[in-house]
């Protein structure tokens, strides 16, 4: 019952968040609005404010600014109030379609903010054993190890790690970490041109399994969700990235390795899938590497922190996480355009609402932070220059204010209508993806 609520709640929330981007757009340039509505269909509630009607309709399926001489040829209403839409020069008409997505763009800032006023969890930074040959490795860092003080800033959770050594790529960092009672220093080297950011520092995540992709190896095998891998091969596995390495280096060998079911010891046999090394090309890097098909468990909540901050650093750390986030979106776009990610990867409306009521079960925090996310797709993806869609707006008025004159109806409409055409194309290959995803071909997001 609740993924149903969630997702209505969702889309009514960003539909809201971007139809008041252009409403409000609209106003402060002089432009009539007729209508503001929530959903489409028929109407459960409308009141007329001002000389716009807003209205809740039956469908809640997205929404719409109707604004006045939004439609050539159309007659103005007589009610009609405020200066016609197209015959607005195109730096108005610009800013009204900008609106939409940049409120959508806004609208995390304040959403991360706010969960960082209220306290989100955070990993706290015990780290697990290094990457053999990193510069963590060489570092002497030790399994355990709890991260206090990079380059002499005091850090305390994970995230806050990352972000330093991103923004010291090519240095050497001094690491404070507490081992054993004591505080020891440690020198961590640069990675180099072909390294990675984290320089070998992971976290000591347990090797608990949380989820396993059907029709993998893992499944296979027979692991479930919940077993705990306890050794590979005879020996030991202290944790999820310990796990993970030797999985990586026996592509297609069978390993043997012992989980701990509940009470019990399990002995099972698996074989690595082979698959693409994604950082094949980069010194020591195989061409392939072995893949189970398992997801981790949540960490323990020992490893969790609350971290809360004042208004002003909150607000600070949402535009961080803000970027953060915009930019994983557009490196992800980036590879699907550019085939180094599967089109299987897109989802669509069915995945949305399933992660909708995921993530509300999970409680209001997470809700917000997907919200917060998803509001940013909406933003990004409306400013793609394909007609229908506000970047396609906005190329349009681009194109008539360097060349001084209007784009023609007729070539607007068929600019129009293949757009259309290509998202309805993007809607039903997406969801295609969705329902294979839920009948467990494709692998859950």
């Amino acid at each position: 019952m609740l993924t149903p609520i969630a997702a209505v709640a969702t889309l009514t929330l960003l539909v809201l968040v971007h139809e008041l981007g252009h409403f409000l757009a609209a106003r402060a340039v002089g432009i009539g609005v007729e209508r503001f509505s929530l959903g489409f269909g028929p109407p459960l509630y409308e009141r007329r404010i001002g000389g716009t009607a807003f209205r809740i309709a039956l469908l809640p399926l997205g929404g719409y600014v109707k604004m006045v001489g939004d439609t050539p040829g159309a007659p103005l209403p007589a009610e009609a109030r405020g200066r016609p839409f197209l015959a607005q020069p195109p730096w108005r008409r610009a800013l009204v379609a900008a609106a939409g997505p940049a409120a959508n763009l806004a609208a995390p800032v304040l959403l991360f903010a706010a969960l960082f006023m209220a306290g989100i969890p955070a990993l706290r930074p015990v780290l697990g054993e290094p990457e053999p040959g990193s510069p963590a490795a060489r570092a002497g860092v030790a399994a355990g190890d709890l991260v206090v003080a990079v380059d002499g800033e005091p850090v305390a959770t994970w995230e806050a790690v990352l972000r330093h050594l991103r923004a010291h790529p090519a240095a050497a960092v001094e690491l404070a970490v507490r081992r054993g009672g004591a505080v020891r220093h440690l020198r961590l080297p640069a990675p180099g041109a072909a390294g990675e950011a984290s320089r070998g520092l992971g976290l000591r995540l347990p090797a608990v399994v949380g989820g396993v992709q059907p029709e993998s190896p893992a499944a296979a095998a027979g692991l479930r969700s919940g077993d705990r891998i306890a050794a590979i091969d005879g020996a030991p596995v202290a944790s999820w990235s310990a796990m993970a390495r030797v999985v990586r280096a026996h592509p297609g060998e069978p390993l043997r390795i012992r989980v701990a079911r509940g009470p019990e010891a399990v002995a099972l046999t698996v074989t690595p899938e082979t698959v693409p090394n994604p950082e094949a090309g980069r010194p020591g890097q195989p061409a392939t590497i072995g893949r189970l098909g398992i997801a981790a468990a949540e960490p323990p909540p020992e490893l969790f922190t609350v971290r809360r901050l004042a208004p002003g650093p909150a607000l600070a750390a949402g535009l961080a996480r803000t970027q953060e986030v915009g930019r994983a979106i557009l490196h992800g776009l980036g590879q699907l355009f550019r085939h180094q990610a599967p089109a299987q990867s897109l989802g669509g409306p069915i995945m949305i609402v399933q992660m909708a009521g995921q993530q509300a079960e999970r409680g209001l925090s997470d809700w917000l932070f997907f919200v917060a996310v998803i509001s940013l797709n909406l933003g990004i993806l409306n400013l793609l220059p394909i007609p229908i869609l506000d970047g396609g707006h906005l190329l349009v008025c681009a194109v008539e204010a360097a060349t001084r004159r209007r784009v023609s109806q007729r070539l607007l409409e068929t600019a129009q209508q293949l757009g259309l055409a290509l998202l309805l194309a993007l809607m039903l290959f997406a969801t295609y993806n969705d329902i294979l995803r839920w009948m467990g071909i494709y692998p859950s997001p």
